[in-house]
């Protein structure tokens, strides 16, 4: 069996049983699946380990029971199954959630760098995590100010500006945001766009100073948790946008 197949089945052991070991969890598997197998049993183990290492599950049972193989659910991994952020320490799962909110438009480099920043986060790794999201930030916002840049309509002062900013600073996605903001674009759109990019510009903001030049960030989990699991709709919300002002450019 792969990951991916026997993650699922983990997190449903350990919502039922929070209080467990690693040989009570692989018993219920072998009563819950019936593929699987004495192979099966090095993939479970990575899973736990990895979950271990996220801070999912901690080593001890109880008092008695202090050292693995007993292991019990945190409160931040209880919280995670509780309300769906397990997504983020699912990596197969989340990746396949995000393509599919975003749709065949998707750019390889958004995907690749986003797995990219998904594995590093697992490990543990907050700040390699939240500077990969800031380069999916950074490739977004250059996307949107190339696409305003070429329709002929959009002229004046704010193009200049936008025109003038170095490519993958904040000072190129703030113009960004401010045109888009007084542009002729469809109402729904309009009230959704300030939260919607001013969330992926939060990721800028934490790797990179106004001018461009590389910050070192320091954040904490929950924040880099935070935007891992708003970045499907953030990212999906930035390709509806391109779609319309290609539509504008083709015109």
């Amino acid at each position: 069996m792969d990951k991916q197949t026997l993650r699922p089945i983990v997190f449903e052991i350990l919502k039922k049983t929070p209080q467990t070991h690693f040989h009570a969890i692989e018993n219920d598997v072998r009563k819950l699946v019936d593929s699987y197998d004495r192979g099966d049993v090095l993939t479970l183990q990575e899973i736990l380990w990895e979950l271990l290492v996220q801070g999912v599950l901690a080593p001890g049972k109880n008092s008695l029971n202090l050292n693995l193989p007993f292991v019990h659910l945190t409160d931040y991994g209880a919280q995670c199954l509780e309300d769906g952020r397990i997504l983020a320490h699912d990596p197969d799962a989340y990746i396949e959630r995000f393509t599919r909110r975003i749709g065949p438009d998707i750019d390889d480099f958004v995907l690749q760098t986003t797995r990219e920043a998904l594995i590093v986060f697992a490990s543990g790794s907050w700040v390699s995590s939240v500077i990969l999201l800031a380069r999916v930030t950074e490739f977004l916002f250059d996307h949107l100010a190339s696409l305003l840049l070429s329709i002929p309509s959009h002229q004046g002062d704010d193009i200049e500006r936008l025109d003038a900013a170095h490519r993958f600073s904040r000072n190129q996605a703030e113009a960004v945001i401010h045109i888009l903001l007084h542009r002729n674009l469809p109402s729904e759109l309009i009230s959704s766009l300030e939260p919607q990019l001013n969330g992926l510009l939060a990721l800028l903001q934490y790797s990179r100073h106004q001018d461009g030049a590389p910050r070192a960030p320091q954040p904490s989990r929950d924040q880099v948790l935070g935007f891992l699991l708003l970045l499907p709709e953030q990212c999906a919300f930035v390709y509806h946008v391109l779609n319309i002002l290609e539509g504008k450019a083709a015109s």
